[in-house]
């Protein structure tokens, strides 16, 4: 079974999301296989790599919301991450265009290392308070998690690594009528949008299974 997931780095709920299937995936009892493959999805492609407002600013700019609205909003983010072992530590986010990040989550998955590398770009941008534009934050996450020094650098010095197939997993998501993230589709069958709770998940797997 394979399960496709369109996920972006500066979206708190595809971690949420995240956690919660791959413990549903560790509670699945089948000997069926699940592959989570996770796809690019820029929810603003066209943000700064250097932004000069907080999280609380960038959001209440898209949305065209008042700041109270925005904060109680991030508030409930704060409080359901706690529930599956996230720290939102949403005063020190950086909201920077998340491209570079996505191609090294590309390199990563090439080399085995996707989900590892996904959640150390995760815990970068929410709890680090890191800037997953900057290259030096990068190269940090790449080799941490096993990556080959000279790949990521190679990488992060030539911007068209890997840009055409992060376009072109957006450009399937609206393919797919992708709008709201984490989005799941489940073995081409089926799809779900938005972050569930564990038994979700695994009803998703059961269904999947059925069909």
């Amino acid at each position: 079974m394979e399960v496709k997931i369109y996920t972006d780095i500066a979206c708190p709920f595809c971690y949420i999301g995240k956690k919660n299937i791959e413990q549903a995936k560790a509670e699945f009892e089948n000997s069926e296989e699940i592959g989570l493959n996770y796809l690019s999805y820029e929810l603003d492609n066209q943000a700064s790599k250097a932004p000069k407002v907080d999280i609380y600013q960038s959001l209440a700019d898209k949305h065209q919301k008042p700041l109270d609205e925005i904060y109680d909003m991030v508030d409930r983010i704060v409080e359901a991450g706690e529930k599956v072992g996230i720290e939102f530590n949403m005063d020190k986010v950086v909201p920077a265009n998340t491209r570079n990040a996505h191609r090294l989550l590309k390199l990563a998955k090439e080399n085995g290392k996707g989900s590892v590398v996904l959640d150390a770009l995760y815990e970068s941008y929410f709890s680090k308070g890191e800037n997953v534009s900057d290259q030096e934050v990068l190269l940090n996450i790449g080799v941490k998690t096993g990556l080959e020094q000279d790949k990521v650098e190679e990488l992060l010095n030539d911007p068209s690594i890997y840009l055409e197939e992060v376009i072109g997993d957006f450009n399937l998501a609206k393919v797919n009528q992708v709008k709201t993230l984490p989005y799941y589709i489940f073995d081409d069958k089926f799809a779900i949008a938005g972050a569930r709770e564990v038994e979700h998940y695994l009803i998703a797997f059961k269904k999947t299974l059925q069909k």
